[in-house]
């Protein structure tokens, strides 16, 4: 499949927009209490990460970019309905899409990709497919904004921050395991770099819990923050109030803080 020009067409680019602000409309609040593993503002932030990640994947690989664009942004579009999101939501783009002037092979790709990128693909699936499949499990479960999460999760649930750190050494097995379920050698290749940045994170909490009275690296302040921001959890809003204050504090704790920024935006 060549790949279609990064830059959208203004036709094209015009009807994101317009979609996107179905999407931020539906998700951004949803769920009004917390549920589970998700917050107000989770699942709208994930996928603004999943279309950056998605994307920059697609255009490495020389996928279609607008297939991989539009469903990026609308793979979550039903997430309210579980586990059967991804077929449910599918129907629903296949409505949709037409309502906004996608019609014909775009629209039925852009829906067949929703549809299976919770867990269908196979490697003989659509580029555009496995970009989409590859890049959602990669955001939810490697790097640091997965430990980010993991954080948030727990500590929305009431537990303590000590007990989260203890409980990293039997997560983080469970992460490396799903590399086994993405489909391309690109998504595998990203997901052990994330793995590796997760990995120096939650070691580097863990060392710092049993020596209490240090913290070389300000990364137990970092967890501390994160912990204490657990009932809102937008992660867009604690990166910047933390690019505006955390400068120089730590070698260590920078770098976290541009790795967080770079998987937000999909470059790494």
């Amino acid at each position: 499949m060549t790949q279609t020009n990064p830059q959208m067409t203004n036709e094209l680019a015009a009807t994101y927009d317009a979609l996107h602000e179905i999407i931020r409309a539906r998700l951004e609040n949803w769920p009004a209490q917390r549920e589970g593993y998700h917050w107000a503002g989770y699942t709208y932030d994930h996928t603004l990460r999943v279309v950056n990640l998605s994307v920059c994947m697609g255009e490495r690989l020389g996928a279609d970019v607008d297939v991989i664009r539009f469903a990026a942004l609308l793979h979550d579009i039903c997430k309210e309905a579980g586990r059967e999101h991804a077929a449910v939501g599918a129907e629903e783009v296949r409505r949709l899409l037409p309502e906004h002037g996608i019609n014909g092979e775009l629209a039925e790709r852009v829906a067949y990709a929703i549809e299976c990128h919770a867990g269908d693909n196979t490697e003989q699936h659509p580029l555009e497919n496995l970009c989409l499949g590859d890049a959602d499990l990669i955001d939810a479960n490697f790097g640091i904004v997965a430990a980010w999460r993991f954080i948030t999760i727990r500590s929305g649930r009431g537990e303590p921050l000590d007990g989260t750190i203890v409980a990293m050494e039997e997560w983080l097995p469970r992460k490396d395991e799903l590399v086994e379920l993405l489909n391309t050698d690109l998504g595998r290749e990203i997901a052990m770099e994330r793995s590796r940045r997760m990995h120096d994170f939650c070691g580097w909490l863990m060392a710092e819990q049993r020596e209490p009275d240090g913290d070389p690296h300000g990364l137990m302040w970092l967890a501390e923050y994160v912990h204490g921001n657990a009932d809102t959890g937008r992660l867009p809003h604690q990166l910047a109030d933390l690019l505006a204050n955390v400068d120089g504090r730590s070698t260590a704790l920078d770098a976290v803080i541009v790795a967080l920024q770079d998987e937000s935006e999909g470059r790494k």
